[in-house]
């Protein structure tokens, strides 16, 4: 019968039986596992080779080509007239304008140039909305709206102001549009105003007036010839302007409180 082991017959290796054997492959074994340990581990890859947040590898060509756009006249034109907007604004304070630029350029650096350029032609919409004429102009009345507020009303006003860099096209227009919408009845409630104003001051006006009509009135009456039942022909003075030395004198007799005029005096 043949022997069917798989394990080599100890006869077969004339000098080595296979406990010998055995003990070879485990020092093998125990050899490799202790160079691999002790072997110098792999240099790191070079900078910019590993993909930053799951992005793959920077390509060369790509790196180029985002280098070129950085350069270009358009993005300079852009990135400048942005930051023009940015100190003109009356919105967003001097921290949060720092927050905005290093929020771009912390998105710039981690583009690719396609990003780069999509980025690039969202900004030149961004700034013809925001240099339009409409916009300037409300621009302009919204700092002096937001001028004559306390810093809790004005922090209160803009709590819910958006990001720009977040922000579309579209949704710039719209903004724009709500400040415009808030203008004009800022303008009608101080027409309003200023209206009702006019109204009480004109019938001010009519009452000062009226009343120094009728004191002319009286004092023409006054200065007019004055008749007295115990005196003749109308006199040119009231009745007893002239009895300057008889007052009327008030007492308390032995029949009470009395009243007495001088008659001598008439």
């Amino acid at each position: 019968m043949p022997n069917r082991s798989i394990l080599p017959a100890a006869t077969s290796h004339p000098g080595c039986t296979w406990p010998r054997l055995v003990l070879v492959s485990l020092s093998a074994i125990f050899l490799a596992a202790e160079s691999a340990l002790t072997a110098e581990p792999a240099p790191a890859p070079e900078a910019g080779a590993v993909a930053e947040a799951g992005r793959p590898p920077a390509d060369p060509a790509d790196a180029a080509r985002k280098a070129e756009l950085l350069a270009s006249s358009r993005w300079r034109r852009a990135v400048f007239e942005f930051n023009a907007w940015l100190d003109a604004q009356p919105v967003y304070s001097p921290a949060e304008v720092s927050r905005i630029q290093q929020e771009l350029a912390n998105r710039v650096a981690t583009m690719s140039s396609f990003e780069l350029e999509y980025l690039l032609g969202t900004l030149d919409e961004k700034v013809k909305v925001l240099e339009s004429p409409e916009a300037r102009d409300a621009r302009s009345w919204l700092g002096r709206y937001l001028a004559v507020m306390s810093d809790a009303k004005r922090a209160d006003v803009l709590r819910d102001v958006p990001d720009i860099l977040d922000m579309s096209t579209a949704e710039l227009e719209e903004a724009i549009g709500r400040v415009e919408a808030k203008r004009r009845d800022v303008e009608q409630q101080r027409a309003a105003t200023i209206a009702g104003r006019q109204q009480i001051g004109g019938f001010l006006v009519a009452a000062r007036e009226e009343e120094a009509a009728e004191r002319a009135r009286q004092a023409e009456v006054r200065s007019g010839p004055v008749f007295s039942p115990y005196r003749g022909p109308p006199v040119g003075d009231t009745p007893f302007s002239d009895a300057y030395d008889s007052p009327t004198v008030v007492g308390v007799g032995p029949w009470g409180t009395f009243l007495g005029i001088p008659i001598g005096a008439f």
